[in-house]
């Protein structure tokens, strides 16, 4: 992400605090949810397809390829899908049921206190 010249001067400057504390008020102010996801999370040596996990992947390499499945995308690509997916995993309903475990139904009231 620093690797931009503009881009990482503009976030060096405001710091990643204040970066999140932004996308946080925004998230607000439009109704959505900002998931966080581990800094350690390995989104990038991760197969978005068959979820294995690679020991290594230099930064030099800009194309992830999957040994087990022969997936292959551009490694920025494939490191915002296993993000994707991952905020899915971590997102909890109403109902507290995993969203990825759930089919869709209709909530009735219950008669009485609940």
């Amino acid at each position: 992400m620093l690797a931009n010249g503009k881009l990482s001067k503009a976030i060096a400057d405001m710091g990643f605090y204040e970066f999140r504390r932004q996308l946080k008020y925004k998230t607000q102010l439009y109704g959505s949810k900002l998931v966080i996801v581990d800094r350690f999370y390995p989104s990038s040596k991760t197969c978005s397809h068959c979820g294995e996990k690679k020991s290594s992947l230099s930064l030099s390499q800009r194309v992830f390829t999957c040994e087990i499945c022969g997936f292959d995308c551009d490694r920025d690509l494939n490191a915002a899908r296993n993000l994707s997916q991952e905020a899915v995993r971590l997102t909890v309903l109403a109902c507290g049921l995993d969203s990825a475990d759930t089919n869709r139904m209709k909530q009735e009231e219950k008669a009485g206190n609940c």
